[in-house]
């Protein structure tokens, strides 16, 4: 599942998804096999590859077979001689969501500490100073228009239950400033005067999100309109007057409304527009329009212009050939960065503004050879009008704050690789091979540079990413270049339902279609074993949450295909999930899945049904705190399996929710992880050696 508050945190949560490799991981053992093993420190001498085919003697006549397509351009072979542990790639560092301060620096997050903190650089590349060190970390944070002020949300070990803080920066005062974790706090936006916010929480009946005003002198907290459902504030006017709000129903249906404070007047500005996915709004530095993103006239997100005296008539101001996933305005408003996504790639364009939000003409943009680029943060002062901070990764390429500024991208942090090379990151190639019906899948292939441009079966995984309406990314992965040194292939599909590809694509896997998502990954199983990229017996498959999903329903449909499959945070049962999953996410779910008055259908294609079809050794993770896809889906799940003599171990972390962000719990995932894989494949390995 994925996050509904804003892009910056949908963007980390995959950051920190990819980093992990899938969803979750934690502390101690909650329900466990008594016989689980603990992993092995593996020496790091031989990696799977050395095994996966004997080695060819000088003599030898041993034939090869080259690889055609796909092939790689951002690397070549050659050995890595010096490999490290799993701990060393999983304590590597990142760095997201800069926002810049008055000065000419920046404030971000990192995962510097053992759990995410905000952190502040005055100058490139030196030693950041930390801001927050909170015990949970900080979900999200916010800088005031002039910089004197922060907010930042938090939660207890995963619950998701967001609380507000508030730090004065130049008294370093830190005080929080809701409630008691009973509630949740959705988003939340300054005005622009810095002495009051907006905020939505659904602290009224724990399922509707309600706009909130509150003063932070007198700490009054005003319900300004109660609202139904999932809503967000994305941005207030720059005259103070007016909240715009998306209220979120699905991917692909939710409106724009706009809250006037001094007439404690609701306009629903999306009424009179075709349902659907209307996106984030910002205002224009008149306050009297606004931009926004929608796939109303198109078949992919792009920016629209709209008058809010007259929103029946939109106008189109973007006409990319791929999906606009995100965009910001300057702090004057007069200068906006948009980021389009290309296939998974993302890359920025701009233009100058008129004062009504009107595009007037276009401004340089920061460029890559390939990676994605997201969060956009103008500079506040400066003799550059178009200098701004961002995030850059891409699969070699840690999550990093870079500047964008007379005409040059500089890095702004260096991230922590410790005794690694990034010369021995391997690389992705994006290929598409066809499903079932015929529909082509885009996914990401990655080859451990010692293959170089021999072609021979290798132990190899599959990601199936969560969502289901999420992406996978070519981002910088830790667990992936784990893999990759250890001599595994990876592929990362992005099977109908995904995002990015237009909306049509995103609503292919909807309620009676959902089965059609597991058919396109186990087509991609049969494509790499058809290309010659792996065989049955060493062909694995993880993935977290719907990921997690997909994962069971694999081995259960194509249990012959894989040899090993591990899972985190997944659903089990479509029936119980919906009834115990947080009460304001649950009509969300039931448009992506189907409603609970329809129980055979949900039943059709619960994992649960078809246990005996289960053959594949599983390994399952979960957070004891997770209020979307609770802990007892997977507790269930493991004791029905065992009862059935059905190879299964299940870790549950006792504080985390779904998926971990607590370096020592990511840290002990990764290895049971990574000792779970090396030990299903390794005998079978050493065994097709010796014949």
């Amino acid at each position: 599942m994925v996050y509904f508050t804003n892009i910056n945190k949908v963007l980390y949560f995959l950051s920190l998804l990819a980093l992990t490799g899938f969803a979750d991981l934690q502390e101690p053992l909650r329900t466990h096999n008594p016989e689980m093993k603990k992993p092995k420190v593996m020496t790091p001498t031989k990696t799977l590859i050395d095994n996966a085919v004997p080695a060819a003697s000088p003599k030898s006549n041993t034939s090869r077979i080259k690889i055609s397509k796909p092939t790689s351009t951002a690397q070549s072979g050659g050995l890595c001689k010096t490999q490290h542990s799993v701990d060393a790639y999983v304590q590597m560092t990142s760095s997201s969501t800069p926002q810049a301060d008055p000065i000419g620096g920046v404030y971000f997050l990192s995962d510097f500490r053992e759990k995410p903190q905000v952190f502040h650089l005055s100058q490139p590349n030196f030693w950041p100073s930390q801001i927050t060190f909170i015990p949970d970390g900080v979900a999200q944070f916010a800088l005031s228009p002039t910089g004197n002020q922060l907010l930042f949300t938090s939660h207890k070990d995963g619950n998701e239950q967001y609380q507000l803080h508030w730090i004065h920066l130049s008294t370093k005062n830190v005080a929080p400033l809701t409630g008691d974790g009973t509630f949740r706090i959705e988003s939340f936006r300054w005005g622009p005067s810095e002495d009051w916010i907006v905020f939505t929480s659904n602290k009224r009946n724990k399922v509707d999100f309600d706009l909130y005003r509150l003063d932070l002198s007198s700490r009054k907290e005003t319900l300004l309109v109660q609202l139904s459902g999932l809503n967000f504030v994305t941005d207030v006017s720059p005259d103070g007057a007016l909240v715009a709000i998306t209220q979120y129903r699905s991917i692909v249906d939710s409106d724009i409304l706009v809250f006037d404070q001094a007439k404690g007047k609701l306009m629903t500005l999306s009424d009179p527009w075709t349902n659907s996915g209307h996106k984030k709004a910002l205002f224009s530095g008149d306050s009297k329009h606004l931009l926004f993103l929608s796939e109303l006239q198109t078949e992919k997100a792009q920016i629209y212009h709209l008058n809010i005296g007259s929103p029946a008539k939109p106008t189109l101001v973007t006409r990319e050939n791929h999906e606009i996933e995100d965009f910001v305005l300057s702090p004057n408003r007069r200068r906006l960065t948009y980021v389009i996504n290309e296939e998974g790639y993302s890359k920025f364009s701009g233009s100058e503004l008129q004062t009504t939000g009107m595009f007037h003409k276009p401004v340089p943009m920061p460029k890559f050879p390939s990676g994605v680029v997201s969060n956009p943060s103008y500079l506040r002062s400066g003799n550059d009008p178009n200098a701004f901070f961002f995030n850059f990764t891409s699969s070699t390429t840690q999550l990093g704050v870079w500047k964008w500024s007379q005409g040059k991208r500089v890095p702004w942090t260096q991230p922590n690789l410790g005794l690694i090379d990034p010369k021995c990151f391997a690389s992705e190639t994006l290929i598409k091979y066809k499903s079932f019906d015929g529909l082509e899948i885009p996914a990401f292939l990655y080859l451990p540079r010692e293959q170089g441009n021999e072609k021979k079966p290798l132990p190899f995984v599959i990601y199936s990413h969560g969502g289901p309406e999420a992406q996978f990314r070519p981002t910088f992965s830790k667990i992936f270049q784990y893999f990759l040194q250890r001599g595994f292939g990876i592929l990362a599909p992005n099977i109908r339902g995904s995002s990015g590809y237009g909306k049509t694509y995103v609503g292919l896997d909807d309620y009676k279609k959902r089965m059609d998502s597991v058919q396109d990954t186990l087509e991609g199983a049969r494509w790499l074993i058809t290309q010659g990229y792996t065989l049955p017996d060493r062909l694995g498959i993880f993935g977290g949450s719907y990921g997690g999903f997909v994962v069971l329903r694999s081995i259960q449909e194509g249990s012959s295909l894989f040899g090993a499959a591990a899972e985190s945070v997944g659903i089990a049962d479509f029936i119980t999930f919906l009834k115990n999953t947080s009460p304001y996410r649950r009509s969300l779910r039931e448009v992506e899945y189907g409603p609970l008055t329809d129980e055979p259908f949900l039943k059709s294609i619960s994992p649960m049904t078809y246990l005996s079809q289960i053959k594949t050794p599983l390994l399952i993770f979960h957070g004891a705190n997770d209020p979307r896809v609770p802990v007892s889906e997977s507790e269930t799940l493991a004791k029905s399996l065992r009862e059935r003599n059905i190879p299964v171990e299940l870790k549950v972390f006792s504080d985390e929710g779904h998926g971990n962000t607590k370096l020592s719990n990511i840290l002990e995932q990764a290895r049971l992880m990574v000792h779970f894989f090396e030990s299903q494949f390794a005998e079978k390995l050493k065994r097709d050696s010796r014949n």
